[in-house]
């Protein structure tokens, strides 16, 4: 199974591994990476990003039928 990771940072930039990419072209890069294969999305989401960003991509993931995992620091 393929893994994906979207970073999305506390000045709202956004990757999809590793490449910087607008909001806007989340869902296509998803899309290709996607595309015939299954995979695994985890989402890197810095805790000051409101939380309708995570909703929109975890949402474009399910959508695309892919696994979707938060990432969270661990708690010490």
């Amino acid at each position: 199974m393929q893994e994906i990771t979207v970073t999305v940072t506390k000045d709202l930039k956004f990757s999809v591994n590793d490449r910087v990419v607008s909001r806007e072209q989340v869902k296509s890069e998803l899309t290709n990476l996607l595309k015939d294969k299954k995979g695994q999305v985890v989402l890197h989401i810095d805790k000051e990003v409101p939380v309708e960003h995570l909703v929109e991509i975890g949402g474009i993931a399910a959508g695309l039928e892919a696994n979707v995992t938060i990432a969270t620091k661990p708690y010490k």
